[in-house]
């Protein structure tokens, strides 16, 4: 019987993914884990891979794209896993581009506001929102795994870009939004959303950094202590204000790869907009700048003359959909 490392772990490895050795292997995977307190990376992805494996074979997407990830986090620079990630999720996108609306529960009216100038432009969104709130009532709305507050934020955007690619197919570019704006010309909008997936752009109004307030979450954060900490990393270049801005197919691809490869960027991190920026920077992918909003057919909340009334959307049964959506989402397209 094997007893050491060695043996255990090249036992593991050897056994094959059979539907008679599935229980075993996911037992001997979290056995290995309790016995050996220090386990070298370079062996701790072959347990999260062999994971994958098994819940692959057993068809459990879901677990089987966690193992994968965490595979990958434990081993970055392989780049034969990250192929299977890609391979993995891979499907042609069923829409060239997405709005991606960041919401909380508290804020929900805002969100359906906007949803419906997108609707009525008959642009394609999703509404994104926390898991530890209740779901917003909106037949486009997503819950990712992430706290619903203003400091999770980076971690709620960097689940609802991992979810669009992984879900929604590799070639979609997506124009995040925040309730600050409104729609003011759907028509172009629409024209500016093609022209920047045909130039595959990482596009936004750039925010100065010899004007950046590293306390702007100050009186935001659910966390009190947070309220009270200065932003502390380095601003390494101009990135696209958060209100809006578009990431292109390719560099999604980028920053969701780079997100799975090395999820400890997330910590610590205030600002989902910088985070995007900084993380593109790192992959070489500049930023297309623009001059305002209304390059894109965009404007202020304050400027959007009529208020509709709203119809109430349908409630549709929960379900799960994949690697970090807790709640349901309709029929997008």
């Amino acid at each position: 019987m094997a007893t050491t490392f060695n043996e255990r772990i090249n036992a593991l490895l050897k056994t094959p993914s059979l539907p008679f050795t599935w229980d075993s292997i996911i037992k001997e995977c979290d056995r290995i884990e309790d016995d050996f307190a220090h386990i070298r990376s370079e062996f701790q992805w072959a347990l999260d891979y062999k994971r994958f494996q098994v819940e692959d074979s057993r068809g459990n997407r879901s677990a089987g794209l966690a193992a994968l990830k965490a595979a990958i986090a434990a081993a970055p620079e392989n780049k034969d896993i990250l192929g299977d990630y890609k391979n993995y999720v891979g499907k042609p996108a069923i829409a060239e581009n997405i709005v991606l609306i960041v919401a909380t529960k508290k804020n929900e009216e805002k969100a359906t506001k906007l949803a419906w100038q997108l609707d009525k432009g008959n642009i394609q969104y999703l509404i994104v929102s926390g898991s530890d709130t209740a779901p917003i009532d909106h037949i486009r709305a997503l819950q990712v795994d992430a706290a619903d507050n203003f400091e999770s934020t980076p971690k709620k955007v960097a689940a609802a870009f991992a979810w669009i690619y992984e879900n929604l197919g590799s070639n979609v570019g997506v124009l995040k939004m925040d309730l600050e704006l409104s729609v003011q010309d759907a028509g172009k909008m629409a024209r500016a959303l093609s022209r920047m997936s045909g130039a595959n752009a990482y596009a936004g109004v750039p925010a100065a950094i010899d004007q950046f307030d590293r306390c702007a979450h100050w009186g935001k954060c659910q966390d009190n202590a947070m309220n009270r900490r200065v932003y502390g990393r380095p601003a390494l270049r101009p990135w696209a204000e958060g209100k809006a801005y578009y990431v292109g197919p390719g560099p999604l691809e980028k920053l969701v790869f780079a997100l799975t490869r090395f999820p400890g960027l997330l910590d610590g991190e205030f600002y989902e907009d910088k985070l995007v920026g900084d993380v593109l920077s790192s992959e070489g992918v500049a930023l297309a700048s623009m001059a305002n909003y209304g390059e894109i057919g965009l404007g202020t909340v304050s400027q959007l003359t009529q208020s509709p009334q709203l119809p109430k959307s349908p409630q549709l049964p929960k379900s799960p959909l994949g690697t970090g959506v807790v709640s349901r989402l309709g029929k997008i397209l």
